[in-house]
């Protein structure tokens, strides 16, 4: 299992690695890999945002909807330790979480939505939780409570972005480390910012 305290570095090495680069351009290089070999892991990358932030706002209030995202929370951070993942930070309404494999986020996403539509069937239609999900996978810097990378920036973009309601997204580079043939998945072409990708919609789950 993934441990938070282990895998987030500190980040006062990061920020003197970074001082030093901007103060000594001729040490580029060395410091690049000083900071890659300090910061520089692998892992599937997870982000989830809830769906109807705007709407919501307007005609209930924030208060209201930072009760939704608290709901949000106290579900969500369960399924990702339970399948071996780690929340990197909860910011607004969105979860950026980490994974060993894209299987686990996979299942995570899953049990995520699954268990909000239980617990939407307590609420009323107004507080209920809706979310939609990126998943990518490849090498990131991670620190703190934070992290960086191509394929973050792509999770990104699928899960906030692209994602409608109830959506999973994988980047290319996730998917094809999905083994098991219990899920199958759409191709879904998309252009973001410019740059045109290859994503992946999670279309049913056999039994």
């Amino acid at each position: 299992m993934l441990k938070k305290a282990k895998i987030l570095p500190s980040c006062d090495l990061l920020h003197t690695l970074l001082d030093k680069r901007i103060e000594h351009p001729e040490r580029t290089k060395e410091l690049d890999a000083k900071i890659k070999k300090s910061f520089e892991q692998v892992r599937t990358i997870f982000i989830l945002d809830m769906s109807g932030f705007s709407k919501t706002v307007q005609r209930y209030g924030i208060i209201h909807y930072l009760a939704m995202i608290q709901r949000m929370r106290r579900i969500t951070r369960p399924i990702v330790e339970k399948n071996n993942g780690v929340v990197i930070k909860f910011e607004a309404d969105n979860c950026f979480a980490i994974f060993s494999n894209p299987e686990k986020a996979l299942n995570a996403s899953l049990e995520i939505h699954h268990d909000l539509e239980v617990a939407n069937l307590m609420t009323d239609d107004m507080s209920d939780v809706h979310v939609s999900i990126g998943i990518g996978h490849g090498s990131i810097l991670l620190f703190c409570d934070d992290l960086y990378g191509n394929e973050m920036n792509l999770a990104s973009k699928l899960g906030e972005d692209v994602a409608e309601r109830g959506e999973i997204l994988l980047t290319s580079a996730a998917r094809k480390l999905i083994k098991n043939k219990k899920y199958k998945f759409e191709k879904l072409p998309i252009t973001m910012s410019g740059v045109s990708m290859q994503a992946h919609r999670l279309s049913t789950r056999t039994t």
